[in-house]
């Protein structure tokens, strides 16, 4: 797993993966990290839509975790949507690899999980 967590110890964490031979795969991330990238996603006609709709309303992760994403497709589009200028270096660096991942495993199960 990609560790952007390390320093941020004893703060919550975010952790987006897929399973690849029973071993963890992705992204392992400080949630302020992931709270920048999910700010960053804008609202559909004025109403918030896949993983944008649930980050609002603390619900998926927040309650469930690990949480499957119930629509890779809708969650790439979000996540490509977004102005990677508008975020920080760190960010930017996470995007690319949340997006990457989304895309090399659009057919697999992709989990966040919320520690």
């Amino acid at each position: 797993m990609d560790n952007y967590y390390e320093g941020f110890e004893g703060n919550p964490e975010i952790d987006i993966y897929i399973f690849l031979e029973n071993e963890k795969v992705g992204i392992k991330m400080w949630d302020g990290y992931f709270d920048e990238i999910m700010r960053a996603i804008q609202p559909v006609n004025g109403e918030w839509k896949s993983l944008a709709y649930y980050y609002n309303l603390y619900e998926g992760w927040y309650d469930e975790s690990p949480w499957e994403i119930p629509n890779n497709q809708e969650a790439l589009k979000q996540f490509e949507s977004i102005d990677k200028l508008t975020l920080g270096k760190v960010s930017q660096e996470i995007l690319i690899k949340i997006i990457e991942l989304l895309k090399n495993n659009s057919s697999n199960s992709i989990f966040i999980e919320y520690t």
